[in-house]
């Protein structure tokens, strides 16, 4: 008995490390997003004004899923893994990359920029369309969890 408490304590300590790390990598994106739209505003190689919008749009969807990550970290520290909670967080992050893949191809085709394929922007529709599939399995998760904990 000690010795499952034990790996579960240590599945914990594992996801909150994954966790945590998730975390750092979007506000490291997040935060060299700004820095590259303070840049590219303030430079001598200023942009004209709607240029940057699609940046901007990415540095607030990335802001958005810092913030979603950031609650599935609180959840997961508080020992609650396996709720719904969580499930909805992951989709909302899913359905947040989606907008995000959809409205950087809507930007491509009316500001276009240069050097950018149009086909680069699929891999965030791509990336929400998993993370979506992923919510929907971890909310399968969940319910079977609460059958099983029905269960005598």
């Amino acid at each position: 008995m000690e010795k499952k408490m034990n790996n579960r304590e240590k599945e914990k300590q594992e996801l909150s490390v994954i966790m945590t790390c998730l975390m750092v990598i979007c506000g490291s994106c997040v935060f060299i997003a700004l820095l590259r739209a303070l840049l590219f505003s303030m430079g001598e190689e200023a942009l004209p004004w709607p240029q940057p919008l699609p940046d901007l749009v990415t540095l607030g969807i990335m802001a958005a899923c810092c913030v979603l990550i950031y609650r599935m970290l609180h959840h997961v520290r508080h020992g609650q893994v396996f709720v719904r909670k969580n499930a909805h967080l992951i989709i909302w992050v899913g359905v947040l990359v989606e907008v995000n893949g959809i409205l950087q191809q809507v930007c491509h085709y009316f500001i276009p920029t240069e050097g950018v394929d149009s086909q680069v922007y699929m891999i965030y529709i791509l990336l929400g369309v998993f993370f979506l599939f992923i919510g929907c399995l971890f909310k399968l998760a969940v319910y079977i969890k609460e059958e099983q904990e029905l269960t005598i």
